[in-house]
């Protein structure tokens, strides 16, 4: 016996109009969605995607449609799987606070491509993205903190379910398709936290944005799946919350309580600073202090008292590389402090060991105190003069519409050369599209090729 989890996700993936979507929850979907694209774009020059790109040579991929930044051409699938590693690459994209899931590189990928595959338009690609956001966050609700406290990466593990409601979505699957591709995505759920630092966490929204539109294709051509994959006696819910045996309706009614009416999408928020988000405020308090003492002070000691998961996902000390400079809260500290910082320049292979920031880095202790919520830092600082300070932080910066913009111009300008502009216009306005081929076709490659 089913409560009915999956069948109410499928009807409300497949009953949302985007002409009844209010304001702000389609203007949060358009600025996910132009987000992604654009570093999408700019990430396509990483040396992961580099790598995944000739791995995808060598898989036998055909040659359809183009990738974003690039010269290359590939099938949708595989267009998915590089452009989700890419949009991830610098850890810039975006972050639903509450669950620490950064939806939209897995989801936005695979909304693309399903949309390609059907000749879709704009609308309706942003309505994929809407619902296939929707109900990744609403998941990832049910599983925080429990799957996290056991080292599993909330963005791979529900990316692939909210990436295959958007493919099926854009694709035009009927309720028995999608529910079938949610089988699929489900027992295909991955993705560790030890891959922190390596090129593998960036993969995980590029597996999740893949296996959307595989899923998808592999319903729409008849396989089937179970029906219950969500909340059955073995489904993803009861693996991964081993702390309920067979999980009823009201154990996870936040699935499904207020959808369609209330949008966990409107909380998504876009980075802005590409490293890993529950470091931002310490980035943000760094930041003020080089503002109060100048950048000529310096600090003798740095405490920075922070919840638990910071240490336990930011601890790094002494990172020897770029990605694992994302993920040490003491280097956030040192470029916010150092170069008023927290750009990807500043989470390069070359900054993981500048002398200035290693440093300052040295001078830091991070405290762990459950006291305190996620997105908060309360530091006491020495600086080398002997002054006392106390400061504290509580809540990340939230970029608004023009910064998300000014933003992707940034990050697109490298790539696209003087095309970048027409490139970001169409990206943010991506509802205006008739085709949403015009997305790739303005995002290719114009300078020399690599």
């Amino acid at each position: 016996m089913t409560n009915g989890i999956t069948e109410r996700l499928v009807e409300f993936a497949l009953g949302t109009d985007w002409e009844r979507l209010d304001a702000r929850t389609r203007e949060a979907a358009s600025t996910t969605t132009g987000n992604v694209l654009a570093l999408a774009t700019a990430g396509a020059i990483h040396p992961a995607v580099e790598r995944a790109m000739a791995a995808v040579g060598d898989l036998g991929a055909g040659d359809r449609v183009p990738v974003l930044g690039r010269a290359e051409h590939t099938t949708p699938m595989w267009a998915a799987l590089l452009h989700g590693i890419a949009a991830h690459a610098e850890d810039f994209d975006d972050t639903h606070p509450p669950t620490v899931v950064h939806p939209g590189a897995p989801i936005v990928p695979a909304a693309l491509a399903g949309a390609q595959i059907a000749g879709a338009d704009g609308r309706e690609l942003l309505t994929a993205v809407a619902v296939g956001t929707e109900v990744a966050l609403r998941l990832g609700l049910a599983l925080t903190p429990h799957a996290m406290d056991r080292s599993w990466h909330m963005t791979g593990v529900v990316g692939g379910v909210g990436a295959t409601v958007a493919a099926g979505r854009a694709m035009g699957l009927g309720p028995r398709e999608l529910g079938h591709a949610l089988g699929f995505a489900a027992t295909q759920t991955a993705g560790l936290l030890e891959t922190l630092g390596t090129m593998a966490k960036p993969l995980h929204p590029g597996k999740a944005a893949s296996l959307g539109v595989e899923a998808a294709l592999l319903a729409r051509a008849g396989l089937d799946g179970p029906a219950a994959p969500i909340e059955g006696r073995r489904g993803l819910l009861a693996l991964l919350r081993p702390d309920l045996a067979g999980p009823q309706e009201s154990d996870a009614s936040v699935l499904t309580e207020g959808l369609g009416s209330v949008w966990e999408l409107e909380s998504n928020e876009v980075k802005p600073y590409a490293c890993g988000v529950v470091s931002h405020p310490i980035i943000d308090l760094a930041r003020e202090l080089r503002a109060e003492l100048g950048a000529g002070r310096g600090v003798a000691e740095v405490r920075l008292e922070v919840h638990p998961l910071v240490p336990s996902v930011m601890g790094r000390h002494a990172p020897g590389t770029g990605l694992e400079s994302k993920f040490s809260a003491a280097h956030c500290f040192a470029v916010g402090l150092v170069r008023d910082g927290g750009g990807p320049e500043d989470f390069s292979d070359t900054a993981a060991t500048d002398p200035a920031l290693s440093a300052v880095r040295d001078r830091c202790v991070l405290v762990p105190d459950p006291t305190l919520g996620r997105y908060s830092v309360r530091a006491r600082i020495v600086t080398d003069q002997g002054t006392v300070l106390e400061r504290s932080v509580d809540g990340a910066r939230r970029l608004d519409t023009e910064q998300v913009r000014d933003k992707a111009r940034g990050l697109t300008a490298p790539v696209l050369g003087p095309l970048h502009e027409e490139f970001v216009d169409t990206v943010f306005t991506v509802e205006k599209l008739e085709d949403v081929s015009r997305v790739t076709e303005t995002g290719r490659a114009v300078l020399a090729p690599r």
